[in-house]
């Protein structure tokens, strides 16, 4: 992508928050560009979806679709840790109770 933005990032702090960690930690991409465009760019560039011929408009389309499958991903791999905890929680109560 090209750099529109002339003055260089937005926040040009060496720190960074708690809130900037965990949007770093979600989103890797989300972080930077909200870092280096800042907010408002943001938000202006979402509000240009509504034009059918953004050029943005499949970039956002694909985010999002990312950001669900990998939701998905996440719930399935927590279901299945919980399924198999359940499981060898009740075989060893069986376990136990058929050697008594």
């Amino acid at each position: 992508m090209k750099n529109k933005n002339k003055d260089g990032p937005k926040n040009k702090s060496l720190k960074i928050s708690a809130n900037e960690v965990n949007s770093f930690v979600y989103c890797p991409y989300q972080w930077y560009y909200n870092r280096y465009y800042g907010q408002a760019a943001l938000k202006e560039k979402y509000k240009s979806l509504k034009d059918k011929n953004s050029k943005v408009e499949s970039q956002f389309k694909k985010g999002l679709r990312f950001h669900k499958r990998y939701y998905m991903q996440y719930r399935m791999q927590q279901m299945l840790k919980l399924v198999i905890i359940l499981i060898i929680v009740g075989f060893s109560i069986w376990m136990v109770i058929k050697w008594h």
